[in-house]
C-alpha cells in the first residue's frame, strides 16, 4: 500500500497474536500497523472457519435483468462474505454504473454491456483492498491541525465482473474464469477465495562498479543512501504480447499523492491542489509520475459524495520539465487517454510522484534502482504473466547497509504486499431470445448462528425467509444448496428451513436427481406456500414437481393450491379442465410428506376440475404421507365433497396412458399413509399401480368424502383411453382417476426405454384403524365406496403371485345400493378381515363384499350393517360361511 509508513513488520508465519507496548519505549507506526494486521488476519480466518470460503446470509447479490431494455444487469442488495471479508449493498446496483468502478470505461478488466447477441456469461464479484489518504478523502483532515493529515484508512472496493464462457454450470464457469485470471497473472485460491499475484520480487545489492584491486580491502555492495527509507516498487504496465513489463520505484513508499486538475492542452498541464511539503519534494525533470483516476466514490451517510479513492495504477510518465512552484503546475510529456479528461467518467484526477521508471523489462532481469545501491529482480511462478499493479515495499537503513526489512526479500523471491484481492462467483447467465436467464446461481447461502441454534436446534443447513424467497429466490437457494459439495448418500442430506410467513411462487419448485437427500421444512406454524395471482398455466403440474429424486422430505408447510386454467394447447380433455395440484412426484424413491396441509378451492362456476394433493406417477417406492390434512373449502361453505363435475382427491397414484405416447405404468412399493385427515373430498386415496412390498394405510380419517380408499384399479385404464370429456355426472374418485390416467407427465420426465407391461408382484396390504365416512355429492342420492381393493387380474400361469391383505379395526360408512367395502380379485392372496365396523345406511345396500376365490380368507369379529357376501367355507352348515363369526350382516 502506498501510504507514508516507515516499514512493514507483520509476518503471519511468526504467528504473533498481539503487540505489547512497553513503557519508556518509542512508539513506532510499524507496531501499531502490525497489531491491526494481526487482528484483521485472525478475523478473516475465523470468519472463513464459521461461514466458509464465501456465503450470503440474506440472499445478497442476486442477479436479475437491468431496469431497461438491453443486456445490463441488476445486482440485488444484501450481504456477502468472501474469504472472511464482509461486504454489502444497501440498494440495488446496476452493472454499468457501479459506484466502486468509476473508472470502468477505459479499464481493460471491465466488460462493457453487450449491445446485441450476448453470449453465455459468468458473473462474479471481485474485492480489492484500497488505501485511502486525506488527499482522497478530505474529511480525514482535522482543521485544528492546520491541514496536516493523520492516519490513512483501508477500504474494500467491490466490483462485479462478467466474462463470456461456454459452460452452463458454476463449477465449469469458475474453471474458465480461473484461466482468465491466470492470463492476468493471478492465482485463485478457492479455500480462501483469494486472488494472489503470481509475481515475485527479490532484492539484491549492486557489486563494485569496477574490477576489484586485489591489494585493496574487499568491497561489499549495500544501500548507499543517507536517510532511513522505505522503497516502493510497482508493476505499472504489462505487454500481453511480449510479456515485458514496466516498473516504477520511489522513496517514502511512493506516498506523495496530489489532487490535480487538467487543462485542455495536449499534452496537458496538471495543477496540484496544494504545494509539496518542501522544495526537496518538488517534482523535477527526469522524475517519474503516475496519473490516476478516481476509482470509487467515498459517500457519507446522507448519500453525498465527499471524496474518491484513487486507482492503484494509471498512466506513467517521466517528466521533461520541472514543477512550477508559482502555478503549482506539472506539464506531462504525452497526452492522456480521453477517459481521463472526461468529467463524467473521471470526476477527479490524482498525481502520484515516484522516483524512476524502467520500461520493457523481461521477467527475471535484474533492475537497478539508481543511486540506491539496490537492484530488484521480478520473477513469476507457474509461467504466468506479471500482474499489473503488483507492488512491494522494503525498508533500507544506513546503519545496516547490507540489510533490508523484511529480510526474507534478500533470501528468496517474495509475493507482493498488494493488491490484496478476493473473488466470489455469483451466477452463470444466458440471454436466449435476448431475455435474461439464470442458468445456475453460484452463491452459497448460510443461516446465521442464532437461527441455527434457536430456531432449528442446529438441524437446518439453511434458514430462509419470505423476503429471500421472493420471485424465484426460493428455487435459486434450493438449487444452490443442493449443488454445493456434500457427502454421498443420506449422509449428505441437507435441510432447508422456512421461517413462518407466506412464500409466493411465480413458478413451481422443481426437484430433480440433484436435489436428492433434501428436506424442505417449515419451522413453526404459519409457513404458507402460495402461488402468485390467478390464471397462470405455470402450475399445471403442481406447486412442487419432484422427478427422479430420492430421499426428499417436505414437512410443516401449508399448500394453498392455485386454480390453473384449462390448457388451450393441451389435449382435448385438458382444454376444458381446471387443475389444482400440490406435489407431483414421478419416478421418485423415499418421498416423505409430513405435517403439511393441502387446501383446495373449487371454481365458482362449477367448471370441470381436478384437484390432487399428492399426484404420483411412474415408479413410486417408499412414499410416506403422515400427519397431513387435505381439505376442500367450497365457496358455498357447505361441508361435503364438491359438486359435479369437480373432483378432488387427497393422494392419487396413477399410470399414464395418453394415446400416441409410451404407456407409463405406476409402480408402488412400500407405501405408508398414516394419521392423515381428508375432509370434504371426492376421494381420500386412489392408487392405480402395480404394487410390491408393503402398503400400509392406518390411522387416517376421511370426513364427509364421496369415496374413501380405492386401490388397484388397473382395469379402469382401458376406459380412460377412450374418454375425451371431463367428469360430468358425478364427482367421485373414479372420475378423478379417469382424468388422471390421461394427464401429461412433467417436462422433466423422459422415457428412455420401453416400459414393460405390469406383472403380478407379491405385496402386503394393511388397512388398519381408519375412520372413513362417505356421503353423497350435491344433487345425488348416493355416496361412493368407503374401501375398494381390486387385486391384480389373474396371470396366465399356474403359480399366481402370493401376497397378504389385512383389513382391521376400521370404521367404514356410506349410503349406496352397493357394498360399502369391497375386496375383489384377491387371487393368490391371504385375506384377513377382522374387527371392523361397516355400516351402509341405504335400506337395500350391502356392507361388505369379499371375493375369496383362489384366496385364503378369514372374515371374523366384524360388526356389519347391511347384508354381506363372503366366500364359502369347506365346512357343514351353518359353518359353511363366515357370517356366524360376525355380528349383523
Amino acid at each position: 500500500m502506498a501510504t507514508d509508513v516507515t516499514r512493514t513488520s507483520y509476518d503471519p508465519a511468526r504467528r504473533y497474536t498481539g503487540v505489547v507496548v512497553q513503557q519508556g519505549r518509542i512508539s513506532l507506526d510499524a507496531e501499531a500497523n502490525e497489531q491491526s494486521a494481526i487482528t484483521a488476519g485472525e478475523r478473516l480466518e475465523a470468519l472463513v472457519d464459521v461461514v466458509g470460503p464465501a456465503g450470503t446470509p440474506d440472499g445478497g447479490y442476486a442477479l436479475s435483468a437491468g431496469p431497461s431494455a438491453g443486456f445490463d444487469l441488476t445486482v440485488g442488495p444484501g450481504t456477502m462474505y468472501v474469504g472472511g471479508v464482509r461486504v454489502g449493498l444497501a440498494a440495488p446496483v446496476q452493472y454499468s454504473d457501479q459506484p466502486d468502478w468509476l473508472d470502468a470505461y477505459g479499464d481493460p478488466r471491465f466488460t462493457p454491456v453487450p449491445e446485441r447477441d450476448p453470449e453465455r456469461e459468468h458473473v462474479f464479484l471481485e474485492l480489492t483492498e484500497y488505501p485511502v489518504t486525506a488527499t482522497e478523502d478530505p474529511m480525514l483532515r482535522d482543521p485544528a491541525l492546520g491541514g496536516v493529515d493523520g492516519a490513512a484508512r483501508l477500504r474494500i472496493v467491490q466490483r462485479v465482473r462478467r466474462l463470456s464462457v461456454l459452460a452452463g454450470r458454476c463449477a465449469d464457469a469458475l474453471d474458465a474464469t480461473t484461466r482468465a485470471w491466470a492470463d492476468e497473472g493471478l492465482v485463485f485460491r478457492p479455500d480462501t477465495m483469494r486472488l494472489e499475484p503470481a509475481s515475485r520480487l527479490q532484492v539484491e545489492f549492486d557489486g563494485p562498479a569496477t574490477a576489484p584491486n586485489p591489494c585493496d580491502p574487499a568491497a561489499a555492495g549495500g544501500y548507499l543512501g543517507a536517510d532511513n527509507q522505505n522503497i516502493r516498487v510497482q508493476v505499472s504496465h504489462v505487454d500481453p504480447v511480449t510479456g515485458t513489463f514496466d516498473l516504477l520505484w520511489g522513496w517514502d513508499n511512493a506516498s506523495f499523492l496530489y489532487r490535480v486538475t487538467s487543462d485542455d492542452a495536449s499534452p496537458p498541464t496538471l495543477t496540484l491542489d496544494r504545494s509539496p511539503v518542501d522544495t526537496y519534494h518538488h517534482p523535477r525533470t527526469g522524475q517519474a509520475v503516475q496519473v490516476l483516476r478516481a476509482a470509487a466514490s467515498l459517500t457519507a451517510e446522507d448519500g453525498r459524495t465527499e471524496g474518491w479513492a484513487a486507482a492503484p495504477t494509471g498512466e506513467s510518465a517521466v517528466l521533461t520539465s520541472p514543477y512550477d512552484p508559482d502555478t503549482r503546475a506539472v506539464a506531462l510529456p504525452a497526452p492522456l487517454p480521453a477517459a481521463y479528461l472526461d468529467p463524467d467518467r473521471t470526476p477527479q484526477l490524482y498525481l502520484r510522484v515516484w522516483e524512476g521508471l524502467r520500461t520493457g523489462i523481461t521477467p527475471g532481469t535484474a533492475v537497478t534502482l539508481p543511486g540506491t545501491g539496490v537492484r530488484v529482480r521480478v520473477t513469476v511462478e507457474g509461467g504466468l504473466p506479471v500482474h499489473r499493479g503488483a507492488g512491494w515495499s522494503f525498508a533500507v537503513r544506513p546503519a545496516t547497509p547490507d540489510g533490508v526489512l523484511p529480510a526474507r526479500l534478500l533470501r528468496a523471491p517474495q509475493p507482493p504486499d498488494g493488491p490484496r484481492m478476493w473473488a466470489c462467483p455469483l451466477a452463470v447467465i444466458d440471454w436466449p431470445d435476448d431475455k435474461f436467464r439464470l442458468l445456475e446461481d453460484c452463491r452459497r447461502p448460510f443461516a446465521p448462528l442464532v437461527d441455527v441454534s434457536t430456531r432449528s436446534q442446529g438441524c437446518c443447513t439453511v434458514t430462509i425467509t419470505p423476503e429471500q424467497a421472493r420471485g424465484d429466490g426460493l428455487q435459486r437457494i434450493i438449487d444452490q444448496v443442493a449443488r454445493s459439495p456434500r457427502k454421498e448418500g443420506r449422509d449428505g442430506r441437507i435441510t432447508l428451513c422456512l421461517r413462518p410467513g407466506r412464500y409466493v411462487l411465480d413458478q413451481p419448485l422443481v426437484f430433480t436427481r440433484e436435489h436428492s437427500a433434501l428436506h424442505l421444512e417449515g419451522c413453526g406454524d404459519g409457513v404458507v406456500l402460495d402461488a402468485r395471482g390467478s390464471g397462470s398455466h405455470a402450475f399445471g403440474q403442481g406447486m412442487i414437481v419432484v422427478v427422479g429424486a430420492w430421499d426428499v422430505r417436505i414437512s410443516g408447510i401449508e399448500f394453498r393450491l392455485p386454480l390453473t386454467p384449462p390448457d388451450e394447447q393441451g389435449s382435448e380433455l385438458l382444454r376444458r379442465l381446471v387443475r389444482s395440484i400440490g406435489v407431483r412426484p414421478v419416478n421418485c424413491h423415499d418421498l416423505t410428506i409430513s405435517r403439511c396441509a393441502f387446501v383446495f378451492l373449487v371454481p365458482r362456476d362449477e367448471q370441470p376440475s381436478l384437484g390432487v394433493g399428492v399426484f404420483a406417477g411412474g415408479i413410486c417406492d417408499g412414499l410416506v404421507v403422515t400427519d397431513t390434512a387435505f381439505e376442500c373449502r367450497r365457496r358455498d361453505l357447505v361441508a361435503g365433497p364438491p359438486p359435479a363435475p369437480q373432483a378432488v382427491v387427497g393422494v392419487l397414484v396413477s399410470s399414464t396412458v395418453i394415446r400416441g405416447e409410451p404407456r407409463v405404468v405406476a409402480r408402488l412399493g412400500d407405501m405408508r399413509l398414516r394419521d392423515n385427515v381428508f375432509s370434504g373430498l371426492s376421494g381420500a386415496v386412489v392408487a392405480v399401480a402395480v404394487c410390491s412390498g408393503t402398503q400400509v394405510i392406518d390411522g387416517n380419517r376421511a370426513d364427509r368424502c364421496h369415496d374413501g380408499v380405492l386401490l388397484g384399479l388397473l382395469e379402469q385404464e382401458e376406459a380412460a383411453r377412450e374418454r375425451k370429456e371431463p367428469p360430468r355426472e358425478r364427482a367421485s374418485a373414479v372420475d378423478a382417476l379417469l382424468v388422471a390416467v390421461q394427464y401429461p407427465l412433467p417436462d422433466q420426465f423422459t422415457v428412455s426405454d420401453p416400459v414393460p407391461p405390469p406383472e403380478q408382484v407379491p405385496s402386503t396390504l394393511m388397512v388398519r384403524d381408519n375412520r372413513i365416512e362417505c356421503v353423497p355429492v350435491p344433487d345425488d342420492r348416493f355416496s361412493g365406496t368407503a374401501l375398494l381393493v381390486l387385486g391384480q387380474r389373474p396371470a396366465d400361469t399356474e403359480e399366481p403371485a402370493s401376497g397378504s391383505a389385512l383389513v382391521h379395526g376400521n370404521q367404514l360408512s356410506g349410503l349406496l345400493p352397493y357394498p360399502v367395502a369391497v375386496l375383489e380379485n384377491m387371487h393368490g392372496t391371504s385375506v384377513t378381515i377382522t374387527g371392523n365396523v361397516v355400516s351402509n345406511l341405504h335400506a337395500e345396500g350391502k356392507s361388505l363384499q369379499v371375493d375369496g376365490s383362489k384366496a385364503a380368507t378369514a372374515v371374523t369379529g366384524n360388526v356389519l350393517k347391511g347384508t354381506a357376501d363372503f366366500p364359502g367355507r369347506l365346512w357343514p352348515a351353518p359353518l359353511n360361511t363366515w357370517l356366524p363369526f360376525n355380528a349383523g350382516g
